[in-house]
């Protein structure tokens, strides 16, 4: 029984060894270019605008100011240069409402 287990043993350990001996032809081989890889950004992201307070304008409170930020409007001047119906789509409420919104956000900026 004991020679049975170590010439099992024996056998495992030349398995391991082959293995690891010809792992290098086992691996697929990485390709490498001659040209260097391009970077993954070729431009410097914008600046972050400082959020405006959109509190300020009439019918937005803390819940559609909040809506308005996960929806990318952060800023007078990009709820003022937004399209109604995409907005009041992605906050879900009334185009009417966002229109509005738009139309004081305009009247801060002048």
């Amino acid at each position: 029984m004991l020679k049975k287990l170590f010439r099992l043993a024996v056998l495992v350990a030349l398995a391991a060894t082959i293995v690891w001996l010809t792992r290098e032809h086992l691996l697929p081989k990485p390709r490498v270019t001659g040209e260097a890889l391009p970077h993954y950004r070729s431009t410097p992201p914008p600046p972050q605008a400082e959020p405006d307070d959109l509190t300020v304008i009439k019918g937005i409170g803390p819940a559609f100011s909040e809506r308005l930020g996960a929806a990318g409007v952060v800023s007078y001047r990009a709820l003022a240069e937004s399209d109604a119906a995409s907005v009041a789509e992605q906050i879900d409420t009334s185009e009417a409402a966002v229109a509005d919104w738009i139309a004081q956000a305009q009247a801060l900026l002048s």
